[in-house]
């Protein structure tokens, strides 16, 4: 590794260490939404921060210097001599507004760690650290539970929670010719979720009942994928799919009535995983690359502390990126621009309503450290603006504005050289 990516590592090294403070004053995991409240949290983008540019597309891509999760397929790019590593973290502001309320949180998380490379002819390796959801909120609501010409008695309820699952991720990548590749990813999912209702009441005669709901969760997850490539006129055109099946997650869980006389554990069926199929194409020529990803999930089938309250949703994206000329010396002509849109429908509902859709607009630029013949390390910065918008009245809307920094070292690690 160059001298350019060992300062680029400890620089990155120590924003991390900088911006973990933050994490832990505002939310442990990484996020600060009521609506993490519902099913296995709010759902995150196992995309690379170049990825979430394009608004995580990743079915149907295909680059030799990018690790692509979304897609085991695709990790069979990597040639023999290159090592790839690959981290992302980002930092967040998020607007929360219902009527005339607004409240401001800011949050920090590391999104990703990935490597990558070859580990037989015609087979890429990846390995994967990749958060599935995350739960973290903290908010206070007060109702009306009688009245008199004499007394007004209230009962205001807290409520808060935090958690979220975790996937460790294997996955190699075969291509068997020179259109077709195969893929599989395995991941042990594990992670903790917890919830908690505190009532206090205005007549001090009435005793709290706090509530609280925890769980610990594990289990496996496979992910199949395949893409297929063709050479066109102008450049190649890649179809990519991924099919995960559905997968029951082992579980030590409570529900606990503090103050009350019934305690009840729930093993495995508490939690379930739904099945899920994307599909998507990516078109790469010499400058440009576009694509689009379309993925169905059916959380109908799925089970949440032993309850099925989730909806079947659809999730599309589209991208594309830009690289004026590759072979550039000037750094801004040599860097790659990105920009990307997509639409995910809520999985769960909410007293049967369904809950908030999610729009998210983000656009990006990976600069290179080097010019080396053997260096195509990138330093990755992109940036979102997510709306999660509830589709009836009574709900909360959510603003998010979103800094993405990541980092990927790609060096001839293998290569041999020889002298005379």
């Amino acid at each position: 590794m160059n001298r350019s990516c060992r300062i680029i590592s400890v620089l990155l090294s120590a924003v991390l260490v900088s911006v973990m403070p933050v994490s832990e004053v505002y939310a442990q995991s990484g996020i600060n939404s009521p609506y993490s409240r519902y099913g296995i949290g709010v759902l995150t983008d196992r995309s690379s921060t170049s990825g979430k540019a394009m608004g995580g597309i990743g079915a149907g891509v295909r680059k030799v210097n990018t690790i692509n999760t979304l897609n085991p397929a695709s990790y069979s790019t990597v040639d023999t001599l290159t090592f790839i590593t690959d981290m992302g973290f980002s930092l967040q502001y998020g607007n929360f507004r219902e009527g005339e309320t607004r409240v401001n949180a800011r949050n920090s998380t590391v999104d990703y760690m990935a490597v990558q490379f070859r580990m037989l002819p015609k087979v890429g390796f990846t390995a994967a650290f990749v958060p599935m959801s995350n739960v973290g909120y903290n908010f206070t609501t007060t109702r009306v539970i009688s009245s008199t010409d004499e007394e007004i008695r209230t009962r205001t309820s807290q409520y808060y929670g935090e958690g979220g699952l975790r996937q460790f991720m294997g996955g190699l990548g075969w291509r068997p010719s020179g259109w077709l590749s195969l893929g599989i990813n395995a991941s042990f999912l594990t992670g903790d979720i917890s919830h908690y209702v505190v009532d206090s009441y205005s007549d001090n005669l009435i005793s709290s009942r706090p509530l609280s709901y925890t769980a610990e969760v594990r289990g496996l997850n496979l992910d199949f994928g395949t893409q297929t490539s063709f050479s066109l006129k102008g450049g190649k055109l890649v179809l990519g799919a991924v099919y995960t099946p559905s997968t029951g997650l082992f579980c030590d869980g409570m529900r606990i009535e503090l103050g009350g006389d019934s305690v009840d554990y729930a093993r495995h069926g508490t939690f379930s995983l739904p099945q899920s199929v994307s599909g998507g194409f990516s078109f790469a020529s010499d400058k440009y690359t576009f694509g689009a990803d379309v993925t169905y999930q059916g959380w109908s089938a799925a089970s949440f502390f032993g309850r099925k309250y989730g909806e079947d949703c659809l999730k599309v994206s589209a991208g594309m990126e830009y690289c004026p000329d590759i072979t550039d010396k000037r750094l801004f002509r040599h860097s790659t621009y990105r920009a990307g849109i997509s639409y995910r429908q809520p999985y769960y509902s909410i007293d049967g309503r369904k809950g908030p859709s999610e729009y998210a607009v983000g656009a990006g630029i990976s600069i290179p450290f080097a010019f080396s013949y053997d260096s195509r390390s990138m330093l990755h910065v992109s940036g979102q603006y997510v709306r999660v918008q509830p589709g009836s009245g009574g709900m909360i809307t959510e603003n998010y504005f979103r800094l993405n920094v990541g980092v990927s070292f790609m060096e001839r690690w293998f290569m041999k050289i020889q002298a005379d």
